[in-house]
């Protein structure tokens, strides 16, 4: 799914029930969408909402699933949310589950483990998962790229390793040909992350492209329109 003028629209409108019923899969498409247009657009109220929705719309791995993922966008926004994302960190991924899906699982308790500062354990314990899983997913590079940024130290080598691992996860992204109704997030912020690696050596030409490719996914994406502006100023 893509972020579209409606989910810019409807926000503030999640319906809810007051019973958990099952959820069909568009409203679970659309309730992704306003979790993604909240964490892109720095909107922490719109993904609450959406996972308060979510909590009420049974117990279905793609609703857990989502639940989850409003965790990991709610503590992105603010580190001290970070309970959440260690809740989801510790969740165990249920052994029926199809291995894209499953896969997918396994790369959401990572991404998780990592935004909830967990043991590195559990972080390479759900990688080591995901990739016997699927190991073409793209987002497995991209939660690699966001452990290495999390461990590193400033130095000149430190940063060409993680350049390189987002120009990786990338071309990942490129080829990937993801199965239907797969999970959609992660492309726009390696794009934009290596952006700003890319500004920071002073290559403005290679950066303000990455900017433009994370701005034609994510047209309102906060991250790279400051990227932007900053590129404009210098």
């Amino acid at each position: 799914m893509r972020l579209t003028e409606l989910v810019a629209a409807c926000v503030c409108c999640v319906a809810v029930t007051t019973t958990a019923r099952a959820a069909s899969s568009a409203e679970i498409a659309d309730l992704a969408a306003r979790i993604d247009y909240g964490f892109y657009n720095d909107d922490a109220a719109a993904i609450d909402a959406a996972r308060a929705a979510l909590g009420r719309l049974g117990d279905a791995p793609a609703v857990r699933y989502y639940r989850d993922y409003a965790s990991l966008r709610r503590a992105q926004l603010n580190p001290a949310d970070r309970v959440s994302a260690r809740e989801c960190a510790e969740r165990a991924v249920p052994a029926d589950l199809a291995p894209p899906v499953a896969a997918e699982a396994w790369i959401l308790v990572a991404a998780c483990a990592v935004v909830g500062q967990q043991s590195v354990r559990r972080v390479e314990q759900a990688l080591s998962r995901a990739r016997d899983l699927d190991k073409r997913n793209p987002r497995l590079g991209l939660v690699e790229a966001w452990i290495m940024r999390h461990g590193a130290s400033g130095d000149a080598l430190a940063t060409e390793d993680l350049a390189n691992k987002l120009q990786q996860t990338i071309e990942a992204f490129d080829a990937w040909h993801a199965p239907a109704n797969a999970p959609d997030w992660g492309e726009a912020e390696a794009l934009a992350a290596l952006a700003e690696a890319t500004l920071a050596r002073g290559e403005t030409r290679a950066a303000r492209d990455l900017i433009e490719r994370a701005l034609m996914l994510v047209p309102d994406y906060r991250v790279a329109v400051e990227l932007r502006a900053r590129l404009r100023r210098n």
